[in-house]
């Protein structure tokens, strides 16, 4: 199972989570990290302990940055520089968190960063009425 992790600004990432799970019926394996009112050291213990000990069936990690340049997305990128089995993607979106939960299970990690980056961007339209 590939392991998720919502990292985001004020409680974004735990009400993706829980949108998510109305829809999905499960949020197994998918972990919010708010920053709100965190250090930089604090942000960077904080998911350094979340992808430093995954559950044992773990065999992935993808990290869900609300915002590209932001607290969120460098600490993370700098985190995982050394480690082949967690990826960053930055824009979360619902879309992005239901593309995770649906195909985590039938593909490979890079795969499913690309699934997700495709049907996260494929969720942004413009409706002109």
């Amino acid at each position: 199972m590939k392991q998720g992790i919502i990292i985001a600004h004020g409680p974004l990432g735990a009400a993706l989570i829980e949108a998510a799970k109305s829809i999905m019926g499960s949020d197994e394996g998918l972990y919010p990290i708010s920053v709100t009112d965190m250090s930089v050291h604090e942000i960077e213990s904080r998911l350094n302990a979340m992808i430093d000990e995954p559950r044992t069936d773990v065999e992935g990690i993808i990290i869900m940055a609300c915002l590209r340049g932001g607290s969120s997305w460098n600490v993370s990128a700098a985190l995982i520089k050394d480690k082949p089995t967690v990826r960053l993607v930055s824009g979360c979106n619902l879309a992005m968190v239901l593309s995770f939960l649906i195909n985590r299970n039938s593909l490979t990690i890079d795969e499913l960063v690309q699934k997700m980056h495709q049907e996260a961007s494929q969720g942004i339209t413009v409706f002109h009425g």
